[in-house]
């Protein structure tokens, strides 16, 4: 997609559609500084339209440098934010999309006071402009909707360093998004290797080293190891380098790259399975982020590690009852087979902490369904026993509309894993499940500054909502990626 601004109104280009944004009231005032034609006023002056916040009204008209004007609702204009301009902006988005048309124009909101306005406009653009048409025949693909490839911004001056930002971040998120969205016997843990092995194609700072089974088997990664045991496909055990900085401070990345879980012989139920192609949106999220800080050049030092298995039914799967040794000599009975993330993260985590001499570690993954219970499908749990790292996380999520919660890591559950038979259990029961499945993790950290998102509810949309369409999302590469923009500013 292709994003240029103009200045001024007169001077815009001809363009399918102009959305104009309006603050509600009991006569909508324009967010924008344009002037509006008489004729475009027919909403409003027969009531039809109030500027409620996501409310639209599509005009046709004649002899104009566009066929249609939507007026676009914004809400109270003493109630915007950040959040309401994304999801405001994206509900214009789709609406040009439904309207199957691929070129429009945007009169920028200018009288609204939130910061960081037009970058919040360009994302909202971007990321809205989704769609996963790969798996259709070319003759439904544009049935419903159309991808906008042209947008005009009316009333700001351009920055194209901005855009072009924007534009590889949406890249990076879209890669998630593709990576989930696409089959899972497509999406295999040999396809994440391949493509971690191509991303030191795209930067010389990127140095990637991929484990097959023969090597996970000789380091003695042993929850890796039970994890697979039920699949016919191999384990992969994925390192990305990414060494810029003169410094010995280095952000390990660890994401749950789970390509397909049944739940072993805990059998999930099939309509819990159904999206469980999702659940290794973690590493999805190790790849997004790895890929913008390559190419928007980010003077840091970061590791990504992806361990990637599934978790599959077979008479050689790994049982509950068993007991594995973990890469760190801990013995973990297994009461779940459908705890198995925790497993292969625990030995992942090992790793960063053995070879790696990380100054923090952060992992990523879709662990429980439990926190989807307590915080719902737009929220992520965030569990860090650091508080500096905790402060900045909630400040990018600020920045960048993707939400986070802190939740507790409290010692009292721990009890809840002890095992009679080994050192640890990787499941505390149905209470406080996603703050047990934390404080199994925490058992492997070795007390590192460490944090712990969990993405359960909000990688996989069954409907759509704000920014994203149906399905993956992409949740956390933004997040992460303003977070080590920060990062770099304090080291």
């Amino acid at each position: 997609m292709n994003i240029e601004s103009k200045l001024r109104f007169s001077e815009r280009s001809f363009s399918e559609c102009l959305i104009i944004p309006f603050f509600e009231d009991k006569v909508p005032e324009i967010a924008a500084d344009i002037d509006i034609d008489k004729r475009w006023m027919v909403s409003i002056e027969n009531k039809d339209f109030f500027g409620k916040k996501k409310e639209l009204s599509l005009l046709y008209v004649n002899g104009e440098k566009e066929k249609r004007v939507l007026l676009l609702g914004l809400g109270k204009k003493e109630d915007i934010n950040l959040e309401s301009i994304i999801t405001c902006f994206s509900e214009g988005i789709k609406r040009c999309q439904s309207l199957k048309i691929d070129n429009i124009s945007i009169a920028f909101p200018k009288k609204c006071e939130v910061k960081d306005l037009y970058r919040i406009l360009l994302e909202s653009i971007f990321l809205s402009n989704y769609l996963y048409h790969k798996l259709k025949r070319d003759s439904l693909k544009d049935e419903k909707v159309k991808l906008i490839e042209k947008v005009e911004i009316i009333g700001v001056k351009e920055d194209k360093e901005l855009i072009e930002k924007i534009k590889t971040l949406t890249i990076s998120v879209n890669l998630v998004r593709d990576l989930v969205n696409n089959n899972a016997d497509d999406t295999t843990p040999k396809r994440l290797a391949d493509l971690a092995e191509e991303f030191s194609k795209i930067s010389k700072k990127i140095k990637t080293t991929v484990f097959d089974k023969k090597r996970i088997e000789k380091e003695k990664m042993g929850l890796i190891q039970a994890v697979n045991k039920g699949s016919p496909r191999e384990p992969y055990f994925i390192v990305l380098d990414y060494t810029s900085k003169k410094s010995n401070d280095r952000t390990v990345l660890i994401g749950k790259g789970i390509t397909y879980d049944t739940g072993g012989l805990s059998l999930k139920p099939t309509t819990s399975m159904e999206t469980m192609k999702s659940d290794m949106s973690g590493a999805g999220v190790v790849l997004g982020v790895i890929y913008a800080v390559a190419m928007l050049d980010l003077d840091i030092n970061i590791t990504g590690i992806i361990p990637a298995t599934e978790n599959a039914i077979d008479g050689k799967s790994y049982k509950p009852g068993d007991v594995y040794i973990s890469y760190s000599g801990k013995s973990v009975e297994v009461e779940n087979t459908d705890a198995e993330g925790r497993l292969i993260l625990a030995d992942a985590i090992t790793y960063a902490v053995k070879k790696l001499n990380p100054s923090r570690i952060i992992d990523i993954a879709t662990l429980t369904g439990a926190i989807s219970i307590a915080l719902g499908e737009e929220i992520a749990g965030v569990f860090s026993n650091d508080d500096k790292i905790w402060k900045m996380i909630k400040k990018s999520a600020e920045s960048t509309g993707e939400k986070v919660w802190r939740m507790p890591l409290y010692d009292g559950y721990r009890e809840k894993l002890n095992s009679r038979i080994a050192d640890i259990k990787n499941v505390g029961g149905k209470e406080a499940g996603a703050i047990t499945g934390a404080l199994f993790l925490k058992e492997f950290t070795e007390d590192i500054p460490w944090m712990h998102l969990d993405i359960g509810g909000c990688a996989y949309y069954k409907k759509p909502k704000g920014l994203f369409s149906y399905f993956a999302t992409g949740f956390g590469v933004r997040l992460i990626f303003d977070f080590l923009e920060k990062l770099k500013n304090e080291i």
